[in-house]
């Protein structure tokens, strides 16, 4: 799993979020024009009942990525959507994230909610995406996932987040983990650096 701090550190030099544009020395990263997909696949969906709406449709909008690559800064656009991605300046594997049409954790994420709303509501990194202003109730990792419900999001890290991913419901949850995957279906992953949950209030 990357950490997503670096994502602000290297990308062609000093990187700043202006006016919800990742932006570094060399512009800001566009999003590619391709056919909104918003429509789950097999194996990823609502899998619980009590979801709004809202959070049915994000769910359903990161369900239909499954399959697309793991790309680090990818879906960081001045528009939410999938994007080339950087190579992180250390994990080799994310040397080809440059050709890779993607997302990376935090821009999944985002463009899910961006769908489900038509608003830019979770610009920014997983740490910022964590510490929303937009958080409707918080769960802390000794709730495990028993309160959660499709749409909220699971975090990770100790001291600054690094990781996120969307809860499906019955202990599943759809992620973008790392540089060389792509987005994916799971198990919920409660232990280790498991800092808590988050359902967005839109």
């Amino acid at each position: 799993m990357l950490m997503e701090m670096r994502k602000f550190a290297s990308f062609v030099g000093v990187i700043g979020l202006a006016g919800g544009v990742l932006a570094g020395a060399s512009g800001a990263s566009a999003a590619v024009p391709v056919p909104a997909r918003t429509t789950a696949v097999p194996g990823c969906d609502v899998l619980q009942p009590g979801a709004s709406p809202v959070a049915q449709q994000a769910v359903r909008t990161a369900c239909a990525q499954l399959g697309v690559w793991y790309s680090w800064g990818g879906g960081h656009g001045p528009v939410p959507g999938p994007t080339y991605g950087h190579y992180d300046g250390q994990d080799p594997a994310s040397k080809n994230d440059g050709q890779r049409l993607g997302f990376d954790c935090s821009g999944l994420v985002r463009y899910a909610y961006y769908r489900a709303t038509g608003r830019d509501i979770l610009n920014g990194t997983s740490d910022n995406q964590f510490h929303t202003r937009l958080a409707g109730a918080r769960f802390s990792p000794g709730q495990g996932a028993g309160p959660l419900l499709p749409g909220d999001l699971l975090f990770w890290g100790r001291g600054h987040i690094h990781h996120v991913a969307m809860y499906l419901g019955a202990g599943q949850m759809v992620e973008a983990f790392q540089s060389g995957t792509r987005v994916r279906a799971v198990p919920v992953r409660l232990g280790g650096d498991y800092a808590g949950a988050v359902r967005v209030n839109a």
